[in-house]
Formats: structure tokens, C-alpha cells, sequence
């Protein structure tokens, strides 16, 4: 798959599906040095997906800054086809100034064995 090279940054679309609900997300930041996954709450408005009694609340730090995000267990996400079920991701605010929906964590990279070819801007899993 193709990602978008926007500002010397690389973006990736990915579907998130939570409680059997499917959503295409656009504007995911792909980053190697973040260890977790991060969605905009704003980005999964339509899932519904707010803070309940039970979430881990957690305070990340980044090169954005300070964050408050809580963790919640989705039910898949896929990136170019390559699905990933049942993982927990993060979600938060994400005001860093420039648009994006999200963070494509070390997490999700590690476990989907994705392969990043910085030569021709795409992104593939391995087999």
C-alpha cells in the first residue's frame, strides 16, 4: 500500500472495528518511535468510544507534549488488508498543531510484521 508523504511525515488509512462496527480512519501518522497505537477520540466519534469506569487512564509524553489518553480493547484493526484482532489501543485528544487522527504505534508495526520501504513510500506485511 501507498502511504501519503505529507509535511516530511507519512500517513496511512486504517479501519478500526469495535463491537462488530467497522470505521475508516484517514491521517494516521506512521511512527517508529512511538511504542503505542493512539486514536483521536474525535476521529472514532461515530463508535461512540468515550472513557468508561474501568479504562486505564494514562499520562504519555511525547514530542507533542503531555497527554492524558485511556486504553480500551477494540475488537481489529486492518491496514491495507492486514488485520490484527482483538488489541487494545489508545485514545486521546491528539492536538499537536498539524492534522492527523492518529499514531501508527511500534505496537501494531511489530505485531502485524509490517515493512516499511522508505524508497518507494509503501507499506507491506510480511507473509
Amino acid at each position: 500500500m501507498k502511504l501519503v508523504l505529507r509535511d516530511s511525515l507519512l500517513f496511512v488509512p486504517l479501519t478500526l472495528v469495535y463491537r462488530g462496527v467497522t470505521l475508516q480512519i484517514d491521517d494516521i501518522l506512521v511512527d517508529t518511535g512511538s511504542a503505542t497505537t493512539l486514536l483521536s477520540i474525535d476521529s472514532v466519534a461515530p463508535l461512540r468510544i468515550q472513557p468508561e469506569a474501568g479504562d486505564s487512564i494514562r499520562r504519555i509524553r511525547g514530542v507533542g507534549g503531555v497527554e492524558y489518553v485511556f486504553s480500551r480493547k477494540i475488537d481489529a484493526i486492518a491496514i491495507a488488508g492486514q488485520q490484527t484482532p482483538a488489541l487494545e489501543l489508545e485514545f486521546g485528544g491528539l492536538d499537536y498543531g498539524f492534522k492527523m487522527n492518529g499514531i501508527l504505534g511500534l505496537d501494531v508495526l511489530r505485531r502485524t510484521g509490517a515493512i516499511l520501504n522508505l524508497n518507494s513510500l509503501t507499506i507491506d506485511f510480511a507473509a
